[in-house]
């Protein structure tokens, strides 16, 4: 065991020895005294055009460190960059700009392509770089939901307080046709085809945006979106948080950069008794058995071998320890559940004058055994995920470039419940980008995917015109699909279930509409129909003898409208931001609603940054549900649940002293107190407030 991570487990057993009013009046007391010239922070590189430029070299021309854009053009300011100091962005192909920086914030720079010889060119982005990449706020580092719920038509799915699973779906859909990927790994667990955001350490969440129409570039269980999660720091840090229902956290990071290389490493814990109040049927009761102990440790490599050749190594182990209180029906006040995740991924990206070559490989496996000694259940499930890609960008000319890929991944399960089973899949697609105009974009796509010996091919195609006086218009149509996962296929024959190993892929159609502008210098606005038909949905349903067996009963239909607005910070240093969205579903077996979606939802968020104090609100509101429940008959009959608002606060303050900076984080959840449970049989949390100390070093 690493002698870091031993240090980072002895701090925290002292964390509750730490008394936070102490150390708040130091702070106070200090923070008119200093600054911190150095800033931190994000930003994209786009093409003159507005696409994502990946593999493009940020270089600080000062202290020579420097970060690479991923293929979302994403990329991290470099470490140590104050104000004033110049960083020249390089791409093979595009001119070289050089972009200043003014103040601390994301950047979006804009970079022209290189046709003719002349004179380097720096264009300034005029246009929002969009409204689906989450800007954090500092609240976002003590809450993992609070974030995620600001993605326009997510839908945060929980089974009650820190310990209970979460989930995230997209428009109304279910989370297995949403992917989440961690630093380019897909976290998908093939054995139920879900991704537990409570496996996942907060402090590995440093930066969030959501892709639309990716099947091309993902296949399976994508088609309602990909969440892309980036672990990357900008500092070494040492953190420790206390809170309300017996929270501790203590986690720490270093990160050493020079001319070609970038190395970091994470390291954590956090726990929490987990025990609360909650009313049920207009009386208080106590949430047992809820504790929760989760610990990891990461690191992350990087290395231009060449201006032209770069290299990324990651690995994240997380090991957690939790109770399962099960749901009010049927309480499990016994029942535990131990399970550990490793994640590991290598990629190489060599860039040519007309594009780039990129392969990786990559590994996710996990270890759960769930114990409950009042049903004398014990049951151990390993399940494997290895994978190789292979992606090429390449320009025939200005107007026409290609993206082609190749896939192949290995999927393993060794169960108590379904024993040993294995899955090879293969995957070949091709993209076109065709630019009949200057401001005309045209992307056809393809994919076929070989899944042991089924075939299933899925399109795209999507239109972008880009219009200086209107605005952004962008038209997608296209297909994708879902296999079925372990659990639907094989789990084993009993008196009252049986998997279905004929099962056929779920597929679905979408059709998305989005138009993106501004009013003024400051409002950035973006309206998005989104339109999805389904069919071939798995679901588990009883025949007449009540034997339950998952078969391709269901079909559905989801749309949504969102607006999403934000106006940023301005000279009187107000940020504001928020989305509305509606929904509109059916089910056609059953002709009535999806359950559990809300018929509306929206948040608004509002923050003022003041010299070293920044304050923060979020409000978030969830419409009403419909679901279908059993009566005191056993019969089932329709339910709704009452729509709520959420309100969190935090407040963060900054100082400077010596050469580090000192931020305490502030934070208030469900201020109302209100019940804002996503099922109705999983209660969660009242009131509560954390607190948490960074040393950025």
């Amino acid at each position: 065991m690493s002698p870091l991570y031993i240090i980072y487990c002895k701090l925290i057993s002292n964390l509750n020895k730490i008394r936070f009013s102490t150390i708040i009046l130091i702070i106070v007391s200090v923070s008119s005294t200093y600054t911190y010239p150095e800033i931190t922070g994000n930003g994209y590189i786009f093409s003159s055009s507005g696409e994502p430029i990946p593999f493009a070299s940020v270089i600080n021309a000062r202290t020579k460190s420097w970060s690479v854009t991923d293929e979302s053009g994403f990329f991290q300011i470099p470490a140590g960059t104050n104000i004033k100091d110049s960083l020249a962005v390089f791409r093979i192909g595009f001119l070289t700009s050089y972009q200043r920086i003014e103040k601390p914030g994301n950047l979006k720079i804009f970079l022209k392509q290189m046709v003719l010889p002349i004179d380097s060119v720096h264009i300034d982005g005029k246009r929002e770089i969009g409204l689906n990449k989450i800007n954090f706020l500092a609240m976002d580092a003590l809450s993992r939901n609070n974030a995620l719920n600001r993605l326009p038509g997510a839908t945060i799915r929980t089974y009650g307080g820190l310990s209970g699973i979460t989930t995230l779906s997209m428009d109304g859909g279910q989370p297995t046709h949403t992917k989440v990927v961690l630093d380019g790994i897909d976290l998908t667990d093939i054995q139920n085809g879900l991704t537990d955001l409570s496996n996942i350490p907060i402090s590995t969440l440093q930066n969030i945006n959501l892709g639309r129409s990716p099947n091309i570039r993902f296949g399976s269980g994508s088609f309602d979106g990909v969440i892309h999660i980036r672990s990357l720091i900008n500092n070494s840090y040492f953190s420790i948080s206390n809170g309300s229902f017996g929270f501790i956290d203590g986690s720490g990071g270093f990160r050493q950069s020079s001319q070609n290389t970038n190395f970091q490493m994470q390291a954590g814990q956090t726990t929490s008794k987990g025990n609360y109040l909650f009313n049920h049927n207009y009386s208080n009761h106590s949430r047992e058995n809820n504790d929760y102990k989760q610990r990891f440790i990461s690191s992350q490599y990087q290395r231009q071998l060449n201006p032209n050749r770069f290299i990324k190594g990651s690995i994240l182990s997380v090991w957690c320890n939790r109770g399962v209180a099960g749901s009010l029906t049927f309480p499990s006040p016994n029942a535990r559940r131990n399970n550990t995740l490793f994640l590991s991924g290598i990629e190489i990206v060599e860039m040519i004058e007309r594009g780039h070559l990129r392969i990786a490989t990559f590994q996710r496996s996990s270890d759960e055994i769930f114990k409950d000694t009042d049903l004398g259940t014990n049951s151990r499930h390993d399940v494997s995920s290895t994978g190789l890609d292979f992606n090429t960008g390449y320009h025939l000319n200005k107007n026409i470039e290609l993206e082609g890929l190749f896939s192949t991944k290995f999927e393993s399960i060794t169960s108590t419940d379904i024993g040993q089973k294995k899955r090879k899949s293969n995957a070949v697609g091709l993209q076109v980008s065709i630019r009949p105009i200057s401001s005309l974009i045209l992307r056809p796509g393809t994919r076929i995917d070989f899944i042991d010996k089924k075939r299933v091919s899925t399109f795209d195609f999507k239109s972008i015109i880009n219009s200086q006086n209107f605005g952004n218009f962008t038209i997608i149509v296209g297909s994708g699909f879902h296999s079925p996962t372990f659990n639907d296929l094989y789990w084993p024959a009993d008196p009252y279930s049986q998997g279905n190993p004929n099962l056929e892929m779920e597929k679905s159609k979408f059709k998305i509409i989005r138009w993106e502008n501004r009013i003024g210098k400051y409002i950035n606005y973006k309206i998005e129909f989104r339109d999805r038909k389904s069919d071939n949905l798995i679901l588990w349903a009883p025949d007449n003898n009540y034997f339950w067996k998952p078969q391709n009963l269901d079909k559905a239909y989801r749309r949504n409208l969102i607006i999403s607005a934000s106006i940023p910070e301005n000279r009187y240093y107000w940020n504001i931001s928020g989305t509305i969205r509606k929904t509109d579903t059916e089910d056609f077996r059953t002709g009535k609603p999806l359950e559990f979606i809300p018929n509306a939802s929206g948040n608004i968020i509002l923050s003022y940054t003041l010299e070293n104090i920044r304050l923060e609100l979020q409000s978030n509101y969830t419409g009403e549900r419909f679901y279908q429940g059993y009566g005191s008959n056993f019969e089932i009959n329709d339910r709704t649940i009452d729509p709520f608002i959420n309100l969190n606060a935090g407040a963060l303050f900054t100082l400077s002293l010596f050469k580090y900076s000192i931020q305490l984080h502030l934070m208030a959840e469900n201020i109302l107190n209100k019940d804002i449970a996503f099922f109705p049989d999983y209660p969660e949390p009242g009131l509560g407030i954390k607190a948490r100390i960074t040393i950025k070093l």
